[in-house]
């Protein structure tokens, strides 16, 4: 194994002629794209790669004709993204028949019109497309949101001249799963929010028709929708891991503390309300549709799957945060906060009262006493400039072992050598008793930090997988080829 791949502890296995290779990525975060009426992209937007995009789909397709290869290419979650939307924007369709989720996934397609072409091009050379949902697109599980993709699709079919058989043909080759994609013997994959609590919903199967429910909305998702959106443009270069998101915040603070405070200024009061709100609700008796629709949604997955039953012991593996007790704890850390810059002022403006007192009691000129008191004002502006850059380099907590930790039990549940995920922006593999666990990533920008690091912030990642084994790829357009992953060791 090396830093971007690794094969079975027995070594690697070639892949039967009947079994296709796999193609995993995730986490493209697909928004509104381009604004035809402004000639400009919507402000949220962070995939600008659809060009990229559309050479990889065709790379594809060449190297699986010489080599004779079948494809089934995995989208595991948050390809389209529903949360990264401006407050009150407009979706052509939307009205009487048709609802905001399918209006909005028919504005992200058209937006998108390279991705739409790249996956109509594996599917007219014979492949497989299956699609998974993430938190930020949940909304998968819904029959008109699929069935939107299903005409994106069969639209950009026919722009590539193939008849209205050979388009069915082509989109028979479609799939959706509502939770995971599960080969037996060979590979687990789910987007992987489920094992983080800010990521996490309750009741993950919500059915082809159900909306989203505030009541269930992980907290991650929340913050997204009504404060992350507000800072606009920025937003575009997302964390690499939930712990970035303090990276993130401490670069505004170091270089856009204008645009942060008036982020916080407009939208935290609201933000801290609709918590407090939330909190309240999360507090009560669950939501008994949303409860009855998981328990189905959980046995229909027992019915359909080869685990059975066990299915439901790999829901149980879920990691929820409660949102009431966030709310708390968020309560508390603000009071703390509040609490040491009121000591922290308390104790400046002490140190400068006493030392202007003692100043004036002294028996000297009236310049010294001006030095003395600019040099006591010079001392204490520098102390709390000190004190300010040691809070904010203070070194970050490592990051949460949560998807690994799942991981590894889900490889022990399903007997499977492989176990992906996505959700966290970062790329990531791991030795499993018997396998290995891999992070696909993402294909957008990647907030570092300024991070000392040899990869790029776009990697444009992806997993190959033959037979039982895979290995960590990025696509590079610029040479039109694949090429391994860049990690370091830890």
């Amino acid at each position: 194994m090396n830093a971007a791949g690794g094969e079975p502890r027995d070594g690697p296995v070639a892949a039967p002629p009947d079994v296709p290779d796999l193609v995993v990525l995730s986490d493209l975060h697909l928004g509104l794209g381009e604004n035809p009426a402004s000639g400009r992209f919507h402000r949220l937007e962070a995939f600008f790669y659809d060009d990229d995009f559309a050479s990889f789909a065709g790379w594809l397709c060449a190297d699986a004709a010489r080599s004779g290869r079948q494809l089934r290419m995995i989208l595991a979650g948050d390809s389209l993204d529903f949360l990264r939307v401006e407050r009150g924007v407009a979706l052509p369709g939307e009205g009487p028949g048709v609802t905001r989720a399918a209006a909005l996934a028919r504005a992200i397609l058209a937006g998108h019109p390279g991705v739409v072409h790249g996956l109509a091009e594996l599917l007219a050379a014979g492949h497989e497309l299956v699609l998974l949902p993430g938190n930020h697109d949940l909304e998968l599980q819904r029959d008109d949101v699929r069935a939107e993709l299903r005409q994106a699709l069969a639209s950009a079919l026919r722009v590539r001249g193939l008849d209205d058989a050979a388009s069915e043909q082509a989109l028979a080759r479609l799939a959706f799963a509502n939770w995971f994609h599960h080969e037996p013997g060979r590979i687990w994959i789910e987007h992987g929010s489920q094992y983080d609590p800010e990521g996490a919903f309750r009741y993950l199967l919500r059915g082809p028709s159900s909306s989203e429910e505030s009541r269930d909305l992980p907290l991650g998702n929340f913050f997204q929708r009504h404060l992350y959106n507000a800072f606009g443009s920025l937003a575009s270069v997302v964390p690499a891991t939930p712990n970035a998101n303090r990276g993130y915040l401490r670069w505004l603070m170091l270089h856009r503390p204008r645009t942060l405070v008036q982020v916080l200024y407009r939208h935290l009061p609201l933000a801290v309300r609709l918590i407090w709100r939330f909190a309240r609700s999360a507090a009560q008796a669950p939501p008994p549709a949303l409860a009855r629709a998981h328990a189905a949604g959980l046995a229909a997955e027992a019915l359909a799957s080869p685990l059975g039953e066990r299915v439901r012991e790999v829901d149980a593996l879920k990691q929820v945060g409660d949102l009431h007790d966030a709310a708390w704890r968020v309560g508390r850390q603000l009071v703390r906060a509040g609490l040491f810059a009121l000591l922290i002022s308390l104790l400046v403006l002490g140190t400068f009262s006493a030392g202007n007192l003692a100043i004036a009691s002294m028996r000297t000129g009236l310049w010294p006493k001006a030095l003395l008191s600019v040099g006591l004002t010079l001392m204490l502006l520098l102390l709390g400039a000190v004190g300010l850059v040691l809070v904010l380099l203070r070194p970050a907590p490592p990051p949460l072992p949560g998807l690994a930790d799942a991981a590894r039990h889900i490889a022990r549940l399903t007997s499977v050598p492989l176990v992906v995920f996505g959700h966290t922006h970062c790329e990531d593999v791991r030795p499993l008793p018997g396998g290995w666990y891999f992070n696909t990533g993402t294909w957008i920008a990647v907030f570092l930090d300024g991070e000392l690091s040899p990869r790029s912030r776009v990697q444009a990642s992806f997993l190959r997988v033959e037979g039982k084994r895979a290995r960590l790829m990025r696509w590079n357009p610029d040479q039109g080829r694949a090429l391994p992953v860049l990690l370091l060791e830890e």
